[in-house]
């Protein structure tokens, strides 16, 4: 991955995080204890993103994603014993 692919993915990184978590740029900040103008220019493209950081936002999304798998198989199961005790 080149230096403009890197930089335009960790902006989508970044805009997957705040869309699907929820988090604004300055609980970004709070999370990873560093000022709210290194996410702005993550954000911007101005400057890397470190990659700890990126690991860690990767992860933040990762966890969601199983945690709606799990929670979808839980109703599966939930539905299948409902049938099953008709």
């Amino acid at each position: 991955m080149n230096e403009k692919e890197t930089m335009q993915y960790q902006k989508e990184l970044l805009e997957r995080v705040k869309n699907e978590l929820g988090m604004s740029q300055s609980d970004i900040s709070r999370k990873f204890e560093i000022g709210t103008s290194s996410v702005s220019s993550w954000a911007k493209q101005k400057i890397k993103m470190p990659t700890s950081v990126k690991i860690a936002l990767q992860l933040m999304l990762k966890e969601k994603e199983s945690q709606e798998f799990i929670n979808a198989v839980k109703e599966y199961h939930i539905k299948m014993n409902n049938i099953v005790q008709k």
